[in-house]
């Protein structure tokens, strides 16, 4: 009796001890766990997003980089496709420049549903334009190069929200680079806008010198 008892033991902690395997590996429901990808990025300080987000530009992870951005502004990005307003998103000298940008992203060049995802997914529009701008030198800014932090300063958005700015340097671009940080309900920091020396602050999420002033 008691050799069987102490194999139906063994089976149960054999079972047990495997079970708490499977769940670290995949995941579990721990609550220090994260739950999807956008729970992974580490946005838990300005400095700390800024870092996420500059690391996903150099990667060309465009779809990363928009999900960093603060709400408001990609409700801005969604404004400015829906008005035609390219200007805002990306530099082109004619209708031609824009043609070539416009050919690799599938939504525009192929038309609706067509792409891997949906064309009405922004964030999927946003990473096939940033993807071609950057192959054809049309970026507003250009976050590929080094980017080292100076200091971080209290500031507010154009709607007098707080904000934080992360000053920094980045290789490849004259002058310092400001990341104006706005922090989420849940305490996550997100891009409100990057700003180059004397860059337009009405423009978001990409602030540059308004050419016409």
């Amino acid at each position: 009796m008691n050799k069987k008892f102490r194999l139906v033991f063994i089976l149960i902690l054999l079972v047990f001890t495997s079970a708490c395997s499977l769940q670290s590996l995949f995941g579990g429901s721990g609550k220090d766990q994260a739950r999807t990808y956008y729970d992974t990025l580490d946005l838990s300080t300005p400095e700390e997003a800024v870092k996420t987000f500059t690391e996903a530009f150099q990667k060309e992870d465009f779809m990363t980089v928009y999900m960093v951005l603060d709400q408001s502004t990609q409700f801005r990005l969604n404004q400015y496709l829906r008005m035609l307003d390219y200007h805002s998103l990306i530099q082109f000298e004619d209708r031609e420049d824009l043609e070539e940008i416009f050919d690799d992203v599938a939504c525009i060049s192929d038309g609706l549903g067509s792409g891997e995802h949906s064309c009405g997914d922004m964030w999927y529009i946003f990473d096939e334009m940033m993807l071609s701008a950057k192959k054809n030198d049309a970026l507003l800014i250009d976050l590929s190069g080094e980017v080292e932090v100076i200091e971080t300063e209290d500031s507010e958005t154009e709607s007098d929200e707080d904000a934080m700015d992360v000053i920094t340097t980045v290789e490849g671009i004259d002058g310092e680079v400001v990341f104006r940080m706005v922090e989420s309900n849940e305490g996550r920091w997100r891009v409100y806008q990057v700003i180059l020396e004397d860059g337009d602050e009405e423009m978001r999420p990409w602030s540059v010198p308004n050419e016409d002033e």
